[in-house]
């Protein structure tokens, strides 16, 4: 395979060699700063190092009986479940279809110290029986039960990908002998709690579970108990920020923005709003943990939205043109914004759009 400029030869779709040359030229002169290579590597760097907290959302829908336990697609795929119980002796229910030799792994969180305490129940026909389980939990006929009782955590965890903090409560792992269905129950002897239900340990992903991750992440901070408006604030200052400083540069006889430069640069702010929550979310699960080497792939993970940010803002300058190659380059922003959970979504979207947009006034140039 021919390699133009760290591009794979046959994906340009414009051609010849004059162009790549012209391309590279620009790449190499600093005319169009690409940061790929970096931004590759720091996404590459956080797959790799991808840990076992890291769940694939799942909703709980109505949970509250045996008849309606919420199925586990996959027992073995690691998922998270975040719920409600709104008063003591109140359950909810888990069913998964298990195969032998399989590994059941089930915990539940809270999420703040001093938090109610929940219990874990499991249920199955290989279960090893033990404790005594409250007479509101429904147990399927011929089942055996575990109850273990849930302890309130000595301190939280720190999660690098969230970031947040875990107040883990209770766990268990069982190695199935016996196939068949089983079931798990969260259940509260204390009063209202908000728990999270984690089942299984393979870290995957579908295409939509992970671009919908940014979207995730706002359910978990408001699930943590943060306002809405505490959560939306980095974006909020960064867009009013930039905004600002966007409209006075114009104001001041900056050239003219076309309808492609303000896109490229609104997509480029909401990049860097996602760097900003970064940065703070993680500074505030720190002050609730304490120093947490994990917090260096948080770093990264906020270094990779800063940087597409500021390419994006480049990208949207005023008077640049609206060459083949820039064009291509904010179509890259845009794609790798959605794979680094960039821009709450809109920025990739915008990011994209500004790529097939007429350059106008800020960017006329040869298509």
């Amino acid at each position: 395979m021919e390699w133009r400029c760290g591009i794979p030869r046959h994906i340009v779709p414009w051609g010849g060699r004059h162009e790549d040359t012209i391309l590279c030229s620009r790449i190499m002169s600093g005319h169009m700063r690409c940061p790929i290579p970096l931004i590759l590597l720091c996404i590459g760097v956080v797959t790799v190092t991808l840990p076992a907290s890291a769940h694939a959302p799942l909703a709980p829908g109505l949970n509250e009986n045996l008849a309606s336990a919420t199925l586990i697609p996959d027992p073995l795929k690691s998922y998270v479940v975040y719920g409600h119980l709104h008063e003591a002796g109140e359950a909810a229910y888990f069913r998964m279809e298990m195969a032998q030799g399989e590994r059941l792994v089930l915990a539940v969180n809270v999420n703040r110290p001093g938090s109610p305490i929940p219990d874990l129940v499991v249920m199955g026909p290989g279960i090893q029986s033990s404790g005594t389980v409250p007479p509101s939990i429904e147990v399927p006929e011929g089942n055996r039960v575990r109850l273990i009782l849930g302890k309130p955590p000595a301190k939280g965890d720190y999660e690098p990908f969230s970031p947040s903090v875990i107040y883990e409560t209770g766990s268990s792992t069982t190695t199935i002998e016996q196939p068949g269905t089983y079931y798990a129950a969260v259940t509260s002897a204390s009063g209202e709690v908000d728990y999270s239900f984690v089942v299984g340990y393979r870290e995957q992903f579908s295409a939509a579970e992970w671009l919908l991750i940014p979207v995730s992440l706002v359910g978990i901070y408001l699930w943590e108990g943060q306002p809405a408006w505490a959560i939306a604030a980095p974006w909020a200052l960064v867009l009013l920020a930039g905004l600002g400083i966007l409209a006075w540069q114009q104001k001041t006889g900056g050239a003219d923005r076309g309808v492609q430069a303000w896109v490229a640069s609104l997509a480029g702010m909401l990049y860097l709003g996602t760097g900003a929550s970064t940065i703070c979310q993680m500074l505030r699960a720190l002050s609730l943990t304490g120093y947490a080497p994990e917090s260096t792939i948080t770093l990264i993970f906020a270094l990779i939205p800063v940087l597409l940010g500021t390419w994006a803002l480049r990208l949207g300058r005023p008077g640049l043109p609206a060459t083949r190659g820039n064009r291509l380059s904010l179509a890259v922003a845009g794609v790798l914004g959605l794979v680094a959970w960039a821009g709450l979504l809109i920025g990739p979207v915008l990011a994209l759009v500004a790529a097939i947009l007429p350059g106008g006034s800020a960017g006329k140039g040869k298509d």
